[in-house]
């Protein structure tokens, strides 16, 4: 996902300071505590355009906001979702207005525009679509070592931004690579993709898993030493995605780390990989008071691949509930079905499969001791691919 432009941060900024400095939202008639201060009130209203690729009726709930500094007033208005348009009753003078609004977990719109309010007024805010994931997937390792371990993958989630992330309910999931390679049966039921197998999710109410800022946590699908088979040492991995009840390719073995609820495995697979030359990795975040085994239990949430025989169903998850998506092909192959929407990823990270290899995410800078890593919502860019195996470690340059 792409981070917060300087623009996009600046204007935000500007609106949170100017709400501290008046304190609360105001609808009082008078300009002073004393009495209405000789102001004439007047009619303020608002338009807001949608951001480009965007129509009004994509537009969800809106804060807009009208601040007047002189005088520490300040106007607010809820817009309902696929509204453009709010009017305010205000004081004479200058404002500055705001319009702020979640399209999706990584996506906002906001804008800003200046009014002089001297005589009923109308003012135009140009809406900017600003893209900011704070989990990022830091390192994938999917394609298992070249003694075919199967169980010894792992990935890594990092927090990219500057405030505490909680994992409580964050969902894992993968989409594996159809057959034939260059075709997806899933395009038609876009915006929704399929999970694949197992799909995981970290437990909790709430807030009882923080992630500080610049932190990373290691999940792996078993937890162990596999250094002996070309492989990394997985001993200490902060998680584990244990399955009982499967028994194929062999049972699996609950070892220290705490364990990934399980929130489905449809077809009983032994680990969560989307395939070890090819797939994509999905984090995913549901609307809250949404919980992972709330959603798994409705049916609602699961289809069968469109088009086919097949009686497998997926339990799919909507492009606007991810955090973060990563697309991986196989470096041998010319034609590959794309599985990801250019919104959620416009590029791939290729691997060779059985390689012992991963694919880890580019560092743009460190201050003070701490890495900030790449993320422009393009893989082919963000990524280095046939990497050494790292879990759990710390950059210490730029890439």
């Amino acid at each position: 996902m792409k981070t917060l432009n300087p623009w996009a941060k600046a204007l935000l900024l500007l609106a949170s300071g100017a709400l501290l400095a008046t304190g609360c939202s105001s609808s009082n008639n008078d300009d002073t505590p004393g009495g209405n201060g000789g102001s004439n009130k007047f009619k303020l209203t608002v338009t807001l355009t949608a951001p480009s690729g965007y129509e009004t009726s994509d537009l969800p709930a809106m804060t807009v906001t009208a601040v007047n500094a002189d005088k520490e007033l300040t106007y607010t208005e809820e817009l309902a979702a696929g509204k453009n348009s709010v009017s305010f009753e205000v004081s004479s003078g200058q404002y500055r207005i705001t319009a702020t609004g979640q399209y999706s977990n990584t996506i906002s719109f906001t804008g800003a525009v200046q009014a002089d309010v001297f005589a009923d007024q109308n003012a135009t805010i140009e809406l900017a679509e600003v893209n900011e994931s704070p989990l990022l997937f830091k390192e994938i390792y999917s394609t298992s070592s070249p003694a075919h371990s199967i169980t010894d993958t792992y990935f890594e989630i990092v927090n990219n931004s500057e405030k505490v992330q909680y994992l409580d309910g964050v969902i894992v999931a993968a989409i594996t690579a159809p057959y034939p390679t260059s075709v997806n049966p899933w395009e038609s039921v876009y915006p929704l993709y399929p999970s694949y197998g197992v799909t995981v999710a970290f437990p909790g109410s709430g807030t009882e898993h923080p992630l500080q800022p610049g932190e990373s946590i290691v999940v792996a699908n078993d937890a162990t030493d596999w250094s002996d088979k070309q492989g990394a040492d997985l001993s200490k991995a902060d998680w584990e995605i244990y399955i009982p009840n499967v028994s194929i390719p062999s049972a699996d073995v609950d070892y220290d780390a705490p364990n990934m609820t399980i929130v489905s495995n449809e077809n009983t697979q032994r680990h969560l990989t989307p395939g070890f030359m090819k797939g994509a990795f999905m984090l995913i975040k549901l609307p809250e008071g949404t919980t992972p085994e709330a959603y798994a239990s409705n049916g609602d949430n699961y289809q069968i691949e469109p088009n086919s025989t097949k009686t497998q169903r997926s339990l799919m998850f909507p492009s606007s509930y991810l955090l973060d998506a990563v697309e991986i092909w196989d470096a041998t192959e010319t034609e590959q079905a794309q599985l990801l929407m250019s919104q959620d990823d416009s590029g791939k990270a290729y691997v060779n499969g059985f390689s012992g290899k991963s694919i880890r995410r580019k560092v743009s800078k460190i201050e003070n001791g701490r890495a900030y890593y790449q993320d422009t919502n393009n893989s082919s860019n963000d990524f280095l691919t046939d990497q050494p195996l790292t879990p759990g470690q710390q950059p210490t340059q730029v890439d």
